[in-house]
């Protein structure tokens, strides 16, 4: 893989969690979502659950800070560099909703699938409750949509 034939925005097909006690999808059925690639090294991702609550404020500073938590507990995003070391790809990562990756490079495993579709994987992680966790994000390319 190259970032040649990385290049380019997709869209999340799905997003399914496997540990120690069955597979789930962490934002829930239909999530949505975006990465672009680019070919000099450049990736921004965003992942949102379906499900999302509209505010009652006209804009986000104005939101209460109630909405405006469960608004960033629905949402991830992140961007930065990356870079390629065979089917590894690193997000290196320079803004995130989550401040705690600002900084940390974030290690995806790749694989294209049958139809295509680009899988990035998580190595395995302890979760919050102790079990062993793999992510598998499932992304189409935007020209299939």
């Amino acid at each position: 893989m190259t970032p040649e034939s990385l290049a380019g925005t997709y869209r999340l097909v799905g997003w399914i969690a496997e540990g120690d006690q069955g597979r789930w999808e962490p934002f829930g059925a239909g999530a949505r979502g975006l990465i672009t690639y680019t070919a000099d090294g450049r990736m921004i991702g965003m992942l949102s659950r379906a499900d999302r609550a509209l505010a009652d404020a006209p804009n986000l500073p104005a939101a209460l800070v109630e909405e405006q938590a469960r608004m960033a507990a629905g949402y991830l995003a992140y961007a930065g560099g990356y870079t390629l070391d065979g089917m590894t790809v690193t997000h290196h990562v320079e803004m995130s909703l989550f401040p705690n990756w600002i900084g940390t490079d974030q290690v995806r495993i790749v694989a294209i699938l049958e139809n295509g579709d680009l899988e990035l994987s998580t190595p395995p992680e302890t979760s919050r409750s102790g079990q062993t966790v793999v992510n598998r994000l499932r992304w189409r390319r935007h020209e299939s949509w």
